[in-house]
C-alpha cells in the first residue's frame, strides 16, 4: 500500500515539474518585451527630435521662408546691416551660412560676390541710399533689395520720377558684371481693390517689367541679360499678418545670378 502511495506522489511531482522552466520562460519573454518597449520609446523620441530639427532646418532654407535666423553651423549670414531693421530673411536661399554658401558657390565665386557686395554697399552709403536699399548674398547670387514704397505708389506699376535716379545708380553699379540680372517683383497678400491690375500677380510682374525697361532705356543695359519675374504675394520674406511684415514683403529684388543659376539662363541656341 505504501509502495502505491509513493508511486502516486512521484507521478504528481513529475507532472508539476514543467512549471519551473515555463515560469522562467515567461519571465524572460516579459523582460524582452519590456526592453523592446523601452527601446521603441527612446527611438520614437529620437526620431521625433531629428524630425523637428530637420524640419526647422528646411524651413530656414525654404525659398518661402518666413522666419528669421542664421541657419545651421553658427556662422553669420552674408547680409548687409542696412537698413537697420532688416532681418536675415527672404526666403530660401538667402539665410545660408558662409560655409554653406562656399560649398554651393565655390570659394572663388563667393569671394567675387563679396567683393562686389562691398563695393555696392560703399556706393550706396556714399549716395545716402543705404536706408532704402539693402544687399545680401544667397545661393541665387547677390540680392539688391528695394522697398516698393520708394519706387511705386500703391497699386501702381509706374516708377516714381524721384526714384528713377536710385534705380539708375543701382544699374550703373551692375554694368561691370557679365551675369544675368533677374528683376523680381513682390507684393504683400492684401488683395487689390483700386487698381487697373486685377491681381497682385499682374501688378508685381508689371513693376518688374518697368524696372527692366528703365535699365534698358536709360542705362543701356543689354536686354539679353535681363529677366523680369512677378511673384505676387507668394514669396514673402516676413509675416503678412503685421503691417511691418507687409511692408517688407512689398519689394523689388534685383539679383545678380550666381554661375549655377546663370547657366540656366544661357540661350539654348548660340
Amino acid at each position: 500500500m505504501s509502495k502505491k502511495r509513493e508511486q502516486e506522489h512521484q507521478e504528481e511531482e513529475a507532472g508539476e515539474a514543467w512549471l519551473l522552466p515555463y515560469s522562467d520562460l515567461m519571465t524572460l519573454l516579459l523582460a524582452v518585451f519590456i526592453v523592446l518597449f523601452a527601446v521603441s520609446k527612446i527611438d520614437a523620441q529620437k526620431a521625433q527630435q531629428i524630425s523637428q530639427e530637420f524640419s526647422s532646418s528646411m524651413m530656414n532654407k525654404d525659398y518661402n521662408g518666413k522666419g528669421s535666423g542664421s541657419g545651421s553651423g553658427g556662422a553669420d549670414p552674408l547680409e548687409s546691416s542696412t537698413p537697420s531693421d532688416a532681418s536675415p530673411v527672404g526666403g530660401p536661399l538667402n539665410i545660408e551660412t558662409k560655409s554653406e554658401l562656399e560649398s554651393f558657390l565655390g570659394e572663388y565665386e563667393l569671394k567675387k560676390l563679396e567683393t562686389l557686395k562691398g563695393e555696392i554697399d560703399t556706393r550706396l552709403h556714399d549716395e545716402g541710399m543705404d536706408q532704402s536699399v539693402s544687399t545680401m548674398i544667397d545661393m541665387r547670387g547677390l540680392v539688391i533689395r528695394l522697398n516698393n514704397a520708394i519706387l511705386f505708389d500703391s497699386g501702381s506699376a509706374n516708377i516714381k520720377k524721384q526714384s528713377e535716379d536710385t534705380l539708375i545708380e543701382v544699374a550703373s553699379l551692375l554694368n561691370t558684371v557679365d551675369n544675368f540680372i533677374r528683376i523680381e517683383g513682390h507684393t504683400d497678400n492684401v488683395p487689390i481693390s483700386r487698381s487697373s491690375y486685377p491681381s497682385n500677380w499682374e501688378l508685381s510682374t508689371a513693376r518688374a517689367v518697368n524696372v527692366v525697361k528703365l535699365f534698358i532705356g536709360k542705362c543701356n543695359y543689354p536686354p539679353n541679360k535681363l529677366i523680369a519675374v512677378g511673384y505676387g504675394e507668394f514669396k514673402p520674406v516676413a509675416d503678412n499678418s503685421t503691417p511691418e511684415g507687409r511692408t517688407m514683403n512689398r519689394r523689388i529684388d534685383i539679383i545678380i545670378l550666381s554661375s549655377k543659376y546663370n547657366n540656366l539662363e544661357e540661350p539654348l541656341i548660340k
